[in-house]
């Protein structure tokens, strides 16, 4: 099962801090776009930063909400130039200045993957959805899923969702959110179910035989999630 650290990237010092921690450990991180739409550094030119600094595994995300068609499609091949793990696509919430794009993520998948044959596309999922729903988005035939809205009591809803990935040839990614001293009030004020840090061993033992990896967040907490994760999961 991969091991996959969020890693929000608000400031180079912070992105250096957290990365030299896990350099030769087989942990990959992912940068997301943009958080809750707020500024940052741009995921795909940190990306390469650290594919070429650290030569770690990188997982990154665009926002549709903030990029065209054409944007997006010179973030995917920069990623695929640049060797990332995969490139997940995404609308994302409401920027905090500046219009809103609204180009479709679907629909920009299957353009990116019609052109560019080397990266791994994702998709975001949410187990707030029916299976239903979630089985039509994962017909779109990404080469993987992140699932979000994860946490305790929906490990069997989770491998429904990974049971149907696997039948469409879908990888799944779910974000196990750690309620660490920080990130714990900011979960709880956006409503997020977390687990606690004392539950992190046993979390990652299931998931091995469910899934194909997991996203580990707690943006506000990043070394001290980075020291669990070494300690408990690999």
């Amino acid at each position: 099962m991969e091991l996959i650290i969020e890693l929000p990237s608000f400031t180079k010092k912070n992105v250096d801090k957290v990365v030299g921690k896990i350099v030769g450990k087989n942990i990959d991180v992912f940068i997301p776009e943009n958080p809750a739409g707020k500024p940052a550094l741009l995921a795909i030119s940190t990306g390469v930063y650290l594919r070429v600094a650290y030569n770690v595994g990188v997982y990154a995300s665009i926002r549709l909400n903030d990029i065209n068609l054409l944007h997006a499609y010179s973030s995917a091949l920069t990623a695929s130039e640049f060797g990332f793990r995969g490139l997940t696509i995404l609308k994302g919430d409401k920027p905090e200045f500046g219009k809103v794009v609204d180009e479709d993520s679907e629909e920009t998948l299957s353009f990116i993957k019609n052109r560019i044959k080397n990266i791994r596309l994702g998709l975001i999922v949410s187990l707030r959805y029916g299976l239903d729903k979630i089985k039509q988005r994962i017909s779109k035939r990404p080469d993987y899923i992140m699932v979000i809205h994860f946490g305790p009591g929906r490990m069997g809803d989770l491998k429904l969702v990974a049971d149907t990935a696997r039948d469409f040839g879908v990888k799944t990614y779910p974000f196990l959110l750690l309620g660490l001293e920080k990130s714990k009030g900011l979960f709880e004020e956006l409503g997020q179910a977390y687990f606690q840090p004392s539950d992190i061993r046993q979390v990652c033992g299931s998931l091995g035989s469910i899934v194909d990896g997991v996203i580990i967040s707690s943006p506000l907490d990043l070394s001290r999630a980075v020291d669990l994760v070494l300690q408990e999961c690999i």
